[in-house]
C-alpha cells in the first residue's frame, strides 16, 4: 500500500491543507499545525507526517541560478557536504547559531560573522551538493555584480563563497517577517492596502531590472513583510543576470527535483526559452492575483516537462473577480483549495457580503491589469515592471488604466469618481448637461495624447529590452563556442553593447539615447572614464539631432559630458560645455527647472576643489531648486557637494551643516545614500573636529564605521572606514583606542593581497599607532615588508614618504640615528626642487636633530617653517596646542628654560580653556613634562616634583607601561627631581623602572 492510499477518503481536505502548509516557511509550520481546530484538527498528525516526509524530498530553489550542480558521488547514505553541522560550527567566516530552514537541496541557518571584522547576523544558505570547479570564480563575479542591488525592499546578498573544505555558501540578509499572502490574511488588509504592498515589491523588482538582474522565482514565500509593514524581497542575490541564456529542459528534472516553483513560473520558463524581464512580470502577475483574489489563477500538476508545457500553454486564466474570496482578500481566516475554493479554518464560513464587495473591487480595472500581466506571450504583457506598477498606481488614483480600452464612457466614469463632491443629484445632473460635451472632448484629447505617449514609451522599452537581451545572449550556451561564451566578462559584454548601439538602433533614437545614458553610467561605475566620455559624446550628438540643439535633453547631455570630462582631468572643455548649457537656459529665462538644477550641480562639482567659493555659490543655487523638487537623490548630491566645497574653503560651520543635513536625509531614506552614508559621517566628523567639537566628531566617525559594516560585506571599504576612525583617535592622542579601532582592519590586512593599496595603508597606520603607543619594535616589524622599505618597484601612491619617515621616527627614538639619517636623506633627495618638505618629514628631522645634539637647529627649522606660513615664529595662545607643546619641548632642549616654561604653561591653559582635554592627553603629557623639566633645570625642584609626578601619571595612562620610551623619559625626569630633593631610595627605584623599559624595548619582536 502506498503512503497516500490510506488517506484516500480524506485526501481532498488533506491536500488543500498541505498546499497551505507548504506555502509557509518550515519554521512557521509547527505553529500552523498546532493552530488547526475543528474538523481540520483531525488531520494534524497526518499533516505532520507528510510534512516530515516532504522535508526529506522537497527541493529548495535557492541554488537555481548558480553554476551547474553535480550530485555527490558515492552511495546514497554517504554524508553530504553540510551534514552533521551543529550550532557553533563554522562555515567560512560565519558561525552557525540555529537552523531556520531545511529542504532536499540544502539548509538555511541563522549565522553571524566570526572573523571579528563586523558583527552581523545573516541567513546562511548551505547546499547539500558538490559543485563544479568554476564555482569560486562565478560566485565572486555574481557577488560583485549583485552586490549593487541596494534597495530598501530587497534583502541583500552579503557574501557568497567556498569555505576551506570546498563547501559553497551564500550569506543573505536575515529578515523577520511573514510571506506577503500570510501577512495580508493576518492583518485583514483591504484591497488598496494589498496593492500598496505589491507596489513595494514592484519597485524592488524594477530596481533590479534596471541593473540587468532578473529574479526568476517571484512567489509569496520569497516576499516577506516585516512587522512595520515594509516588504523585503528575498533571493535576489541568487538570481541570474539578464543574459538571455536558455533554461534547458533537463533543469526541470535534474537532481530528482525542480529548481523553480511551477505555480508561479512563466510559460517561457516552463518551455526553457531565454528569460528576460517579462518572465518576472508574469510571475509578479501570479503573485498579485493570489494576494488580491485569495487564490492562484491555476494549480499545475507535477507531471513531466511535456505535460507541464501543455498545461500552461492551454490553461485559461479566469478573471480574478470570478474566484475572489473574502477569506483571501479581506482577512477572513480560510484556506484556498486547489480549485480556488475556500474552506473554513477555525473562523467559520466567509461572509457573503464581504465576498461580493471583494468581487466588485476586482471587477473591471484590476481584472484587466492582472489579465494583461498574465498574457501567454511576453510581447503581449506589460513591457516593464514599472509599466505594471504604473497601471496599479493609476487604479489607486482613480485614473484610466492602460490595460482597459480607452472608451469615452470609461474615461468619463473615471473623471466623475476622481472628483466626487458633496452636491445634490440635481446639481450633478445640471453639470452633466451643461459641461458634458466639453469634458468629453477634452478627455478624448487627453486620452489621445496619453495613448501616444504610452505607445512611444512601450516601443522604446521593447527596443531597449530586445537590444539588451541580444547583447547578453552572447554569454549563453547557444554559441559556437559555449565555453568561451560563458567566460565572457561583464566588461566585454558592456563593450559589445556599446559598439552595437549605433548600428542596431539607428532607427530608434529614443532607445539609443536611453541606452547611451545607461551604459555611460555603467562605465563610470567600473571606473572606465575614457569609455564613459566616448558614450557621453555620442549621447550629446543624438540628443541634439533628435530633440534639438537647445532642448532640455541636449543641455542634460552637455552636463553629463562635462562631468565625465572633469573626471578625466579635461577641466577646460568641461567648463566650456557648462557655460554653453548655462547660456541656453539663461536665454529662455529658466532658473528653476530640473534641467537648471543639473547644470548648477555640474558647475558646483567642477569647482568644489579648485574654486570652492564659486562652487559654494553654485551649490547654494542648486540647493534652493532641489528643495522645491521631489528628488531626494538630487538634494543629497547637492548637500554633499556643498559640504565638500565648504570644507575646502575652511568654512567649517557651513560644511558641518551641509553634511549633517545629508546624513539626516540618508538616515530617513535608507536606500537613498547607503553607499555614501559612511563617507558623509566621516566628512561630518572632519568638520566637527575642525570646529573643536571632538566628542561630536568621534560619534560621527563611529557611526560611519557602523553604517559601512551594516551596508555590505565589502571588507576593503569596511577596513578603510575603520582606519579613518583609528586615524582620528590617533590624532587625538588616544593611541590605545586607535589600536583597538584598527584591530579588525589589521586582521584583514593579514589575508589581503600584498599589492592592494588599501592593505599598505592599513599597515602604515598600524605601524604609526604602535609607535605612538610606545611599541616601537613592533612598529618597525609591521613596516619591514613594505615595498618602499624593500625598495621594490611599485605604483606611485603617496605613501612612500610616510612609511619611511615613520620608520625614521621609530629608529630615532631607539637611538639608531645613522639608520634614521639614511632614510631622511633618501626622502630629502626624493623631494622635487622648490617643493617644501612635508609636515611629517619636518617633524622627524627635528626629532633626529634633537637626538643628535642639534636642538637649536631643530628650533630654527620650526620657526622658519612657521615664518613661511606667515605666522609668528612663536606659537600664539590661539594656535594649535600641538604646535605650542612641540615648540615648548624644542625651547627646553635648546636651553631656553624660561621660554619653555612660558610656552608649556600656555599650552596647558589652552587645553583647559578649549574643553577637549580627552583629545589632548598627549599634548597635556608633553607640556606637563616640559614644564616640570624647565622648573627642575632652573633649580626649582620643589615646584617641579608635583608636575613631574603628574606627567608620569599621564604617560602611564597614554602609553604602553612596559615599553614606552616616552614614559621612561618622564620617569627619569622624576627620578632626577627626587634625587635633587634627596629622596635617593625613591630615585633609585624609579631609575630601575627606566632601565627595565629600555631593556624591553631593545628586544626585536615578531608579528603573528
Amino acid at each position: 500500500m502506498t503512503m497516500l492510499s490510506k488517506f484516500e477518503g480524506d485526501w481532498p481536505a488533506i491536500s488543500a491543507l498541505l498546499d497551505e502548509a507548504l506555502n509557509l516557511s518550515p519554521t512557521s509550520r509547527k505553529a500552523w499545525l498546532e493552530g488547526l481546530i475543528g474538523e481540520h484538527a483531525a488531520h494534524r498528525e497526518t499533516l505532520r507526517m507528510l510534512l516530515a516526509h516532504q522535508a526529506e524530498v522537497e527541493t529548495d530553489d535557492f541554488l537555481d541560478t548558480l553554476p551547474r550542480l553535480f550530485p555527490a558521488e558515492g552511495p546514497a547514505d554517504t554524508p553530504l557536504p553540510f551534514d552533521g553541522l551543529l550550532p557553533g560550527s563554522s562555515v567560512g567566516a560565519y558561525r552557525l547559531i540555529t537552523e531556520i530552514g531545511r529542504g532536499g537541496m540544502g539548509t538555511v541557518w541563522l549565522a553571524e560573522r566570526a572573523d571579528g571584522l563586523m558583527n552581523r547576523r545573516v541567513a546562511l544558505k548551505l547546499p547539500r551538493i558538490v559543485w563544479g570547479g568554476s564555482l569560486a570564480e562565478r560566485m565572486d563575479r555574481e557577488r560583485e555584480i549583485l552586490g549593487t542591488l541596494e534597495h530598501e525592499h530587497i534583502a541583500r546578498l552579503y557574501d557568497a563563497g567556498v569555505d576551506a573544505q570546498g563547501r559553497p555558501f551564500l550569506a543573505m540578509e536575515h529578515v523577520d517577517g511573514l510571506p506577503i499572502d500570510a501577512y495580508c490574511r493576518a492583518h485583514a488588509l483591504s484591497v488598496r492596502e494589498r496593492v500598496a504592498l505589491l507596489l513595494q515589491v514592484m519597485a524592488a523588482v524594477g530596481h533590479a531590472h534596471s541593473r540587468l538582474v532578473v529574479h526568476r522565482d517571484l512567489k509569496p514565500s520569497n516576499i516577506l513583510v516585516t512587522p512595520d509593514g515594509s516588504v523585503k524581497l528575498l533571493d535576489f542575490g541568487i538570481a541570474k543576470l539578464l543574459e538571455g541564456d536558455s533554461t534547458e529542459r533537463t533543469a526541470l528534472t535534474e537532481l530528482s527535483g525542480r529548481a523553480l516553483t511551477l505555480d508561479y513560473a512563466s510559460p517561457e520558463q516552463i518551455r526553457g526559452d531565454p528569460l528576460g524581464t517579462p518572465s518576472d512580470v508574469y510571475s509578479m502577475g501570479v503573485v498579485a492575483y493570489e494576494v488580491l483574489a485569495g487564490a492562484r489563477p491555476y494549480r499545475l500538476k507535477r507531471g513531466s516537462a511535456a505535460e507541464l508545457e501543455e498545461v500552461i500553454a492551454a490553461a485559461e486564466i479566469p478573471l480574478a473577480s470570478s474566484i475572489g474570496s473574502a477569506a483571501g482578500a479581506i482577512g477572513v481566516t480560510g484556506s484556498s483549495g486547489p480549485s480556488g475554493t475556500t474552506g473554513a479554518s477555525g473562523a467559520g464560513t466567509p461572509d457573503a457580503s464581504a465576498d461580493r464587495a471583494l468581487r466588485r473591487q476586482l471587477r473591471g480595472d484590476l481584472d484587466a491589469i492582472l489579465n494583461h500581466a498574465l498574457k501567454k506571450s511576453p510581447t503581449d504583457r506589460y513591457p516593464t515592471m514599472e509599466a505594471f506598477a504604473q497601471d496599479l498606481r493609476r487604479w489607486m488614483d482613480g485614473e484610466p488604466v492602460q490595460a482597459r480600452p480607452d472608451g469615452l464612457a470609461y474615461r468619463m466614469a473615471k473623471l466623475v469618481r476622481r472628483h466626487r463632491l458633496p452636491v445634490t443629484a440635481g446639481a450633478i445632473a445640471t453639470l452633466a448637461l451643461i459641461g458634458g460635451a466639453s469634458v468629453a472632448l477634452w478627455q478624448a484629447h487627453q486620452a489621445g495624447l496619453q495613448t501616444q505617449r504610452a505607445q512611444a514609451e512601450a516601443a522604446t522599452a521593447r527596443a531597449v529590452q530586445g537590444f539588451l537581451e541580444g547583447v547578453f545572449r552572447a554569454n549563453t550556451a547557444d554559441q559556437a563556442d559555449p565555453a568561451k561564451a560563458r567566460d565572457t566578462t561583464a566588461r566585454e559584454l558592456l563593450d559589445r553593447g556599446a559598439d552595437r548601439i549605433n548600428a542596431e538602433l539607428k532607427d530608434a533614437p529614443a532607445a539609443r539615447l536611453r541606452l547611451l545614458t545607461v551604459l555611460a553610467s555603467m562605465y563610470q561605475d567600473l571606473g572606465l572614464n575614457e569609455r564613459e566620455v566616448d558614450l557621453q559624446r555620442q549621447r550629446l550628438t543624438v540628443a541634439r539631432e533628435w530633440h534639438g540643439p537647445t532642448s532640455d535633453e541636449a543641455v542634460l547631455a552637455m552636463t553629463a559630458l562635462a562631468n565625465a570630462l572633469a573626471l578625466n582631468t579635461k577641466r577646460d572643455e568641461a567648463t566650456a560645455l557648462l557655460k554653453e548649457a548655462t547660456a541656453l537656459l539663461d536665454a529662455r529665462q529658466d532658473s528653476t527647472s530640473p534641467t537648471r538644477l543639473q547644470v548648477e550641480i555640474g558647475q558646483a562639482s567642477l569647482n568644489r576643489r579648485a574654486e570652492p567659493v564659486l562652487a559654494m555659490a553654485f551649490a547654494e543655487r542648486a540647493l534652493a531648486i532641489a528643495r522645491r523638487g521631489d528628488s531626494k537623490a538630487d538634494l543629497l548630491l547637492v548637500l554633499h557637494i556643498l559640504g565638500d566645497a565648504a570644507l575646502y574653503d575652511r568654512s567649517f560651520e557651513r560644511a558641518q551643516a551641509a553634511y549633517a543635513e545629508a546624513v539626516q536625509l540618508c538616515e530617513a531614506n535608507p536606500p537613498l545614500g547607503a553607499g555614501e552614508l559612511s563617507l558623509l559621517y566621516e566628512f561630518l566628523g572632519h568638520s566637527q573636529r575642525a570646529l573643536n567639537r571632538y566628542a561630536e566628531a568621534e560619534t560621527s566617525m563611529r557611526k560611519g564605521v557602523e553604517a559601512e559594516v551594516a551596508r555590505n560585506a565589502n571588507a576593503v571599504r569596511v577596513a578603510e572606514t575603520q582606519t579613518h576612525l583609528a586615524i582620528f583617535l590617533n590624532l587625538g592622542g588616544r593611541f590605545r583606542d586607535a589600536l583597538t579601532a584598527l584591530a579588525p582592519a589589521w586582521r584583514w590586512s593579514g589575508t589581503a593581497p600584498a599589492d592592494l593599496p588599501q592593505r599598505r595603508w592599513v599597515r602604515m597606520w598600524q605601524a604609526r599607532a604602535l609607535a605612538n603607543y610606545g611599541q616601537t619594535q613592533a612598529a618597525l616589524a609591521v613596516s619591514s615588508d613594505d615595498v618602499a622599505v624593500l625598495d621594490k618597484p611599485h605604483p606611485v601612491d603617496g605613501m612612500d614618504e610616510q612609511v619611511l619617515t615613520d620608520r625614521a621616527l621609530a629608529l630615532t627614538s631607539l637611538g639608531r640615528l645613522a639608520e634614521a639619517q639614511t632614510l631622511l636623506e633618501r626622502q630629502r633627495q626624493a623631494t622635487p626642487a622648490g617643493k617644501p618638505p612635508g609636515r611629517l618629514y619636518s617633524l622627524a628631522l627635528r626629532r633626529w636633530q634633537v637626538a643628535s645634539g642639534q636642538a637649536r637647529e631643530a628650533l630654527a627649522g620650526l620657526q622658519a617653517q612657521r615664518a613661511a606660513r606667515k605666522v609668528p615664529p612663536a606659537p600664539a595662545a590661539s594656535e594649535p596646542v600641538t604646535e605650542q607643546a612641540e615648540s615648548a619641548w624644542l625651547e627646553l632642549n635648546a636651553g631656553h628654560l624660561e621660554v619653555a616654561e612660558a610656552q608649556a604653561r600656555q599650552a596647558l591653559a589652552a587645553i583647559v580653556s578649549r574643553g577637549n582635554a580627552d583629545y589632548q592627553r598627549d599634548n597635556q603629557a608633553i607640556a606637563t613634562l616640559v614644564l616640570g623639566q624647565a622648573l627642575l633645570r632652573q633649580r626649582k625642584a620643589e615646584a617641579a616634583a608635583p608636575l613631574l609626578r603628574d606627567a608620569v601619571r599621564l604617560h602611564r595612562q597614554l602609553y604602553d607601561p612596559a615599553l614606552s620610551l616616552a614614559l621612561a623619559d618622564a620617569i627619569e625626569a622624576l627620578a632626577q627631581t627626587e634625587r635633587a630633593l634627596r629622596n635617593d631610595a625613591e630615585a633609585n627605584r624609579l631609575l630601575e623602572q627606566v632601565r627595565a623599559i629600555r631593556a624591553a624595548q631593545r628586544k626585536p619582536v615578531e608579528l603573528p
